[in-house]
């Protein structure tokens, strides 16, 4: 079992989740009062990604949350077709200073 702060708990937090994960019990405190305990790791499933998506798509036809409206998939950014020629535009922008 070990006790932490939360002021160091937000500092380290990958490092005191790493230990739940190998099964050690973690105590939260804040100003030496005891808050929190993190003791049981979540299992792992085959597919995690789907589970959580599930699990929200559960959660919202419940009415607990409400799911983002936009698309579920990061922004990509944009295709260039033709290469920047760096540095001709580098010359030209400095051709007036020279």
């Amino acid at each position: 079992m070990m006790m932490v702060g939360v002021r160091d708990l937000k500092n380290r937090l990958s490092q005191y989740l790493q230990y739940v994960k190998n099964g050690e019990k973690l105590i939260v405190t804040e100003h030496n009062k005891i808050i929190a305990e993190i003791s049981v790791p979540v299992e792992k499933k085959e597919n995690s990604t789907l589970f959580v998506e599930k699990e929200l798509e559960k959660l919202s036809k419940e009415g607990e949350i409400i799911l983002a409206k936009r698309n579920k998939s990061y922004a990509k950014l944009p295709e260039t077709k033709e290469k920047l020629d760096w540095e001709k535009i580098y010359t030209e922008t400095r051709a007036d200073r020279l």
